[in-house]
């Protein structure tokens, strides 16, 4: 292993009731492989390990351009930090460098400067607690506040149609798309559950589909509701890939045959978002929509928790948010004055 390959030393800074190992200095590649190592023993999911993977590269590339001097894990400061922090809320340009999917503007979104902080957070508190640091950098550093947390808004009426109508359903690649989008915004699935989903996990005569242990974001299983019309296209649009591709688990494929990714989608319909005019759109405004309308339509906010998968109902909360023309809309529905004045 890597930390025998040079003479690790150690510093006892001894108290009263402690005492503390620091062990040898590390590079960000050996440290995030010890920390990569610690969460797969939590049991935490290969997905969410990508994740890790991501933000750190992110943060490495960051360190490399402004901070060239940061080589070791324990050169990480809090002035470092919080410069990171400023550079992603005021310079970074979103999914820079991604193809297609650059964003003009500068600036990421607070959520997802949140999200890396967390991750960083993480790993600062396994690097100190296992002795590779001797002081932790993300110790003061607090998530950022955001004035807009409440506002996660979903697509409109007209949006979901035109969106609906953009795929060409003459092709394989566009009716998948469609039917992809009526199930997001039918079940309210995330979108890597959605485009993992297996034709077993269909139940046919309870009307319902399986999210699986290993899919779920919370790791639990659950089944989900699913119309008979959503239901029927998921079958047709599994045996018209079976007769492409051959029998396959997966009922979202992509044009060479493999499992569609996520990230395939989400181009495809940010997209079919511009040729309809829409300045927004990404999967997950699909699972924001059915969570309004699902409450709009006159379902409860503790059945809606459950089909979702939120742990914390605040969350669920937050999901459903209305705007002026909803807001007018239920008003003029069930004002009390409605009784007395037909």
């Amino acid at each position: 292993m890597f930390i025998n390959e040079r003479k690790a030393y150690q510093e006892h800074t001894a108290t009263p009731n402690n005492t503390r190992t620091i062990h040898a200095k590390l590079t960000f590649d050996e440290a995030l492989d010890l920390f990569v190592k610690a969460k797969e023993a939590e049991g935490v999911r290969t997905r969410t390990v990508k994740d890790y993977l991501k933000h750190i590269e992110w943060f490495k590339r960051y360190l490399s351009d402004f901070h060239p001097q940061c080589i070791y894990i324990d050169n990480l400061t809090p002035t470092i930090i919080r410069d990171y922090v400023r550079y992603m809320k005021n310079e970074r340009r979103p999914y820079e460098g991604v193809e297609k999917r650059e964003r003009d503007r500068k600036g990421l979104s607070i959520n997802t400067i949140n999200i890396r902080l967390r991750t960083l957070k993480s790993m600062c508190n396994i690097w100190h607690a296992d002795g590779y640091i001797e002081s932790n950098p993300m110790k003061g550093i607090k998530q950022l506040r955001n004035p807009h947390e409440d506002e996660i808004n979903g697509f409109s009426d007209e949006e979901v149609r035109a969106l609906l109508r953009a795929p060409s359903e003459r092709q394989y690649a566009g009716w998948r798309d469609k039917v992809l989008m009526l199930l997001l915004l039918d079940t309210g699935l995330r979108i890597n559950e959605a485009v993992t989903l297996q034709i077993d996990a269909l139940d046919t005569k309870r009307r319902t589909l399986r999210v699986k242990s290993e899919i779920a974001k919370n790791g639990k299983p659950r089944e989900v509701p699913i119309s008979r019309e959503v239901l029927k296209a998921l079958t047709e649009l599994y045996s018209e890939s079976a007769s492409y591709f051959g029998e396959t688990d997966y009922i979202f494929l992509s044009a060479y045959g493999e499992p569609l990714s996520a990230d395939t989608f989400r181009r495809r319909l940010w997209n079919y978002a511009k040729d309809c005019g829409i300045k927004q759109a990404t999967p997950h405004m699909f699972r924001h929509t059915f969570c309004r309308d699902y409450i709009l339509n006159g379902g409860d906010i503790f059945t809606l928790q459950r089909i979702v998968d939120h742990a914390d109902i605040s969350t669920t909360r937050r999901y459903i948010q209305m705007d002026d023309h909803h807001v007018r809309g239920q008003h003029n529905r069930y004002s009390p004055l409605r009784k007395f004045i037909r």
